[in-house]
């Protein structure tokens, strides 16, 4: 049996998904190259996949991993197997040039799970809800663009995503399987918007969940056209309610309550640093980083100028002294905690994952 067929097998095994998704998902996703299992006397135990993405971050595209279908077989659960797996698949994200690799937790008690690898909660989402009444007005006029397939909507799509700072970006062909997978998805729509000028403005992708029409992703170049987005969702679905799932950075300064949404780890932390340096040539700070379960990750960085130096003889007090959970939630937290420790924060964005 192929390392294709044994992670479908027990991808099959451990996720509620139809048939339908999952011969899409291994036709269309699916790659050997992403592919990681555990073998245990010639049986294949647990498997996942070591997806490479990007991610917008201080203004350059850094290559991430992005960990799907992680699952162990029922009859091989609670022996570590999965355990030694994603040890192995942090060190293989980590030789391959990845920064960071991310996941989505399938349940709440997964985080805590995760967090035993080094994984911090720093993916959250604003969960903006609308009742029936709301009619999302517009001051514009837009237009509905048949075709999402069409060349140009990708173009779109992946230039509105660039310009959101810390998001993880997608290629052409992820583009693609993002629509092939909701149109699996009863009550799934995919909605396009032009303005008068034939420029594409907006753009939106939605399921329904519990009653509730569910707004995963909302992209456009201004608040109006993303309004459009959601008045033609409301044309689709009624008087339904609406929750949208907006990025936290919408929700500085507001008290609306924030929802993890992904968690990361650091695998590199001298590329963080000198991505971040670089781009922040003024900033100045002294760190000390703890990584037990990755030990390439653990110096004292000195960082001036626009560049970083691993100096271990430093005996000087740093600015932080921390562990590597603690720098990834320092690094992807707001710009305003950010300021009060001295570190150019980020918030991160991951939406589209076909989670």
């Amino acid at each position: 049996m192929s390392k294709r067929d044994d992670i479908k097998r027990i991808w099959s095994e451990c996720f509620d998904d139809s048939s339908e998704y999952v011969d899409m998902y291994f036709s269309r996703v699916y790659s050997d190259a992403d592919g990681m299992t555990l073998e245990k006397n010639g049986k294949t135990v647990s498997s996942l996949l070591l997806q490479r993405y990007a991610m917008r971050f201080h203004g350059k595209d850094v290559p991430v991993s992005y960990v799907a279908g992680a699952a162990t077989r029922r009859n091989a659960r609670g022996k570590g197997y999965m355990s030694e797996l994603m040890i192995e698949a942090l060190y293989a994200s980590a030789e391959r040039g990845d920064m960071l690799c991310a996941l989505i937790p399938a349940h709440d008690w997964l985080y805590y799970y995760y967090d035993r690898f080094g994984f911090s909660t720093v993916f959250f989402v604003d969960a903006q809800r609308f009742t029936s009444f709301h009619s999302f007005p517009v001051t514009g006029s837009y237009h509905l663009m048949e075709d999402p397939y069409a060349p140009e909507v990708y173009e779109a799509f992946s230039r509105m995503e660039h310009e959101r700072e810390g998001a993880v970006v997608h290629s052409q062909r992820d583009f693609l399987n993002i629509i092939d997978d909701l149109s699996l998805d009863t009550g799934g729509h995919m909605v396009v918007m032009s303005n008068d000028q034939n420029e594409i403005v907006s753009m939106a992708w939605s399921v329904v969940r519990d009653d509730m029409v569910v707004v995963n992703e909302l992209l456009g170049v201004d608040v109006d056209a993303r309004t459009a987005a959601l008045r033609q969702l409301r044309g689709i679905y009624g008087d339904m309610p609406f929750k949208v799932l907006a990025p936290a950075s919408e929700n500085e300064g507001s008290r609306r309550k924030l929802y993890p949404h992904g968690m990361a780890r650091l695998v590199n932390v001298l590329m963080c640093l000198e991505a971040m340096a670089a781009a922040h040539e003024k900033w100045t700070c002294n760190i000390r980083v703890r990584d037990d379960l990755m030990p390439v990750n653990s110096h004292y960085y000195r960082v001036a100028g626009g560049r970083v130096e691993i100096d271990d003889e430093c005996t000087k007090q740093p600015d932080l002294d921390v562990d590597i959970d603690v720098l990834t939630k320092v690094v992807f937290s707001s710009p305003r905690i950010g300021d009060v420790l001295g570190v150019p924060s980020v918030r991160p964005r991951m939406a589209l994952m076909l989670d």
